[in-house]
């Protein structure tokens, strides 16, 4: 979905939406995400879409629990991984 914000800039949904993925991710700059910000303020499909992935992360964050992983094992997958990156 395409439009024009209400500062007259072009504002393109889709890509928004991919970018929300990342500010939810802390992958934006400081500049990045107050653009993004401002452009799902103005757009009510796009902060209805950002509050939900906010939310689903914030549930999964809380649910998902980290546990320690044997050093061994994570060395073996690690040195697995590294084997099949070099042929």
């Amino acid at each position: 979905m395409k439009k024009k914000t209400a500062s007259g800039r072009k504002h393109n949904c889709k890509n928004t939406l991919e970018k929300v993925q990342l500010a939810l991710d802390n992958e934006l700059t400081e500049e990045e995400e107050k653009q993004l910000l401002d452009e799902i303020n103005n757009c009510s499909y796009c902060l209805e879409k950002y509050e939900i992935e906010q939310s689903f992360k914030k549930y999964l964050c809380n649910k998902v629990k980290r546990h320690p992983c044997n050093p061994q094992l994570a060395d073996q997958i690690r040195n697995s991984i590294n084997n099949i990156m070099d042929r």
